[in-house]
């Protein structure tokens, strides 16, 4: 406890010491103790600032990262529309020609019908000239 006295009493010692020399220039001190608060200030300022930067960068990594995440999600979703629409480009093609094909075969449906009806029309005729 005494070594404790004694420290306690040479840093009041030095402290009254540093005082004096400060008094002795007293604008001189003024100004080193208004430095040395303004100093203190700006450190504490500085360490605001640096905890704010600490919060934007971690913001910006987090926005970066939904960013990317939204990006390869639209990517993939593009990419399945993609696939979507070759499939149905696909299906419509090959519907195209199941029609090209049905239209082709009624084509000659009729043309057939049509040659039939051509046949009973001229033995219809050959037998009214017959019976007549």
């Amino acid at each position: 406890m005494t070594e404790a006295h004694a420290q306690a009493a040479e840093a009041t010692q030095a402290a009254a010491q540093a005082a004096g020399v400060l008094l002795e220039y007293r604008l001189l001190g003024a100004i080193c103790v208004f430095l040395l608060i303004a100093v203190g200030f700006l450190s504490w300022r500085l360490g605001k600032m640096q905890d704010r930067y600490a919060d934007l960068v971690g913001q910006v990594a987090t926005v970066a990262a939904n960013s990317m995440a939204a990006i390869t999600a639209q990517t993939s979703a593009t990419e399945r529309m993609q696939a979507a629409q070759a499939v149905a480009a696909e299906a419509l093609r090959e519907q195209g020609q199941e029609a090209a094909k049905e239209i082709q075969e009624n084509r000659h449906t009729v043309a057939n019908h049509l040659a039939g009806v051509n046949a009973v029309m001229e033995l219809l005729a050959r037998q009214r000239q017959g019976a007549a």
